[in-house]
């Protein structure tokens, strides 16, 4: 119970900066927020793809006694949680896209008077 509380506020903190990353890219916001934001999504999914997509805390959940350490129902209904990767990713490429596009944009417009 103890790293499945721990999961879902990792999750929660995750989806949090995802989708702040979203909404400021949308309105074309760019602050330090943004730039932490960024930032704790990178080091997630680096340790997510460095782990060989596994999450860090699957090893400790069989070390604890599950029989195959999946935490990854975090909770949330088991469809949600399965199809995570998927959908958060498409959530990141899509404010790396708007984001992306406020940046162009600023640059066409050149500095401010």
């Amino acid at each position: 119970m103890a790293i499945k509380t721990l999961h879902s506020g990792i999750f929660l903190i995750e989806l949090s900066a995802i989708l702040w990353l979203v909404v400021t890219g949308i309105v074309g916001r760019r602050d330090r927020t943004v730039a932490a934001a960024a930032a704790a999504v990178a080091v997630e999914a680096a340790v997510f793809l460095g782990n060989d997509r596994t999450c860090p805390l699957t090893p400790l959940a069989e070390r604890l006694g599950a029989t195959r350490g999946e935490v990854s129902d975090i909770f949330l209904p088991d469809v949600v949680a399965r199809t995570i990767p998927t959908w958060s990713s498409a959530l990141v490429a899509l404010a790396a896209l708007l984001h992306a596009r406020t940046a162009l944009w600023s640059r066409r417009r050149g500095p401010r008077a």
